[in-house]
C-alpha cells in the first residue's frame, strides 16, 4: 500500500499536476490536484475536508474553481463526468506508471 513516509502519496500529488485535465484534455502549468468530494464514504472526510492525496484528479485551474463554485453534483451532470471514475482510473495509471505501489 501507498504510504505517505515512503513519499508515494506526494509524489503521486505532483505526477497528478502533470496529467492531462480530465475534463478538456488540456495539459499545463495550470492543472489543479483536486481531491474528489462528495464521497465521505471513500474519502474519509465531512463536507469541507480533503481526502487522501490519493484521491486527487486533475482539473485545470478554472474549472477546479468551477466545481467548488457550483457543486460537485452539477459539474459532474454538466461534464458526463464521475470523479470517483476519473480518481480509480489515476489510480491504476500511477501504478502502472511506477508512481505507485499498491
Amino acid at each position: 500500500m501507498a504510504s505517505q513516509g515512503g513519499g508515494y502519496i506526494v509524489k503521486h500529488k505532483d505526477w497528478i499536476r502533470e496529467q492531462p485535465c480530465c475534463v478538456t484534455g488540456y495539459q499545463g502549468e495550470s492543472i489543479d490536484p483536486h481531491h474528489i468530494i462528495g464521497y465521505s464514504w471513500l474519502t474519509g472526510k465531512g463536507m469541507g475536508k480533503k481526502g487522501s492525496d490519493l484521491t486527487c484528479i486533475p482539473l485545470r485551474h478554472d474549472l477546479h474553481q468551477e466545481l467548488h463554485n457550483i457543486g460537485w453534483a452539477s459539474f459532474e451532470k454538466k461534464y458526463n463526468i464521475s470523479q470517483l471514475e476519473v480518481m480509480v482510473m489515476m489510480i491504476l495509471k500511477a501504478e502502472r506508471e511506477g508512481i505507485l505501489k499498491l
